[in-house]
C-alpha cells in the first residue's frame, strides 16, 4: 500500500506515468495491487512457464505487438553494428543490473541471447541503472556515440568478453587495444577512459559493453 500511494504522487506530480502491462508470472504480486493498476487501464499478462523469466517473458510480449509498430519507433541514430536486423527493437531495462548476483547473471544471459537472434523484430536490450549503461557489441566493427559531460556519459568503460575469447581493436579510448584476445583467465579490459565523441571497437566475437554514466547532477 505504501509503495501504491509513493506510486500515486509521482503520478501526480507528472513524474511517472502507469506502464502499459505487467508481464510474469504474477506469484509474488498482491491482489489488490494487481486490481488497483487493471482498474488503471494496465493490462496484466500472466505467462505461468517457469522455465522463463519475467524479463524473459516481458520480452515475448513486447516483441508479440512490436510487428505493429512503425518503423520509425524502431530506429536509432546512436549505434551501429554489422550484421544487425533491420528493424531491430530497442529494450531499456531500467534498474537491470541491480539486486541479487545470480539475478544479475540472468539479465546478463538475456542480454546476450535477445541480441543473437535474429527474428524479425530483432532485440536490443540495454542495461541501465543509476550508475551505468550496458549493451552487446555485435561481430565487426562497431561505432558508438559517447558525448561525456553532465547529463551524459561519465569517462569509465569496460569491454568485458562474456561469451568466448575475442580479439578486439579499439579507437578513441585512453588505452586502445590493438588486436589483443580478451577472455576471463586472460586479459579483460576495464576502467578504461573514453577520449572521444566516437568509439570504434572491432571485435572477433560478441562483447559486452559497460559506459558509466555522468553522476554530477546526483552530487
Amino acid at each position: 500500500v505504501a509503495h501504491r500511494q509513493e506510486f500515486i504522487v509521482l503520478i501526480a506530480k507528472s513524474e511517472l506515468k502507469f506502464p502499459a502491462a505487467i508481464c510474469g508470472d504474477l506469484d509474488s504480486i498482491e491482489p489488490e495491487i494487481e486490481r488497483w493498476f487493471a482498474s488503471k487501464g494496465v493490462a496484466i499478462i500472466k505467462d505461468s512457464d517457469q522455465f522463463s523469466t519475467d524479463i524473459g517473458k516481458s520480452l515475448k510480449h513486447l516483441k508479440s505487438i512490436a510487428q505493429d509498430w512503425p518503423s520509425s519507433v524502431l530506429e536509432d541514430g546512436h549505434c551501429t553494428a554489422p550484421k544487425r536486423p533491420k528493424d531491430a527493437l530497442n529494450v531499456v531495462l531500467v534498474g537491470g543490473i541491480g539486486g541479487r548476483f545470480d539475478q544479475g547473471f540472468s539479465q546478463l544471459h538475456h542480454l546476450y541471447t535477445a541480441s543473437s537472434k535474429t527474428s524479425d523484430p530483432g532485440v536490443r536490450l540495454f542495461l541501465v541503472n543509476s550508475q551505468s549503461i550496458c549493451f552487446l557489441l555485435h561481430k565487426g566493427l562497431n561505432h558508438i556515440k559517447t558525448p561525456v559531460g553532465p547529463g551524459l556519459f561519465g569517462e569509465c568503460v569496460g569491454i568485458i568478453p562474456i561469451g568466448r575469447p575475442s580479439a578486439i581493436s579499439t579507437k578513441g579510448l585512453e588505452w586502445d587495444l590493438d588486436g589483443q584476445v580478451t577472455e576471463f583467465g586472460g586479459l579483460v579490459s576495464t576502467s578504461n577512459h573514453i577520449k572521444r565523441e566516437f568509439l570504434e571497437i572491432d571485435t572477433s566475437e560478441r562483447v559486452l559493453l559497460t559506459i558509466e554514466l555522468d553522476s554530477s547532477e546526483r552530487n
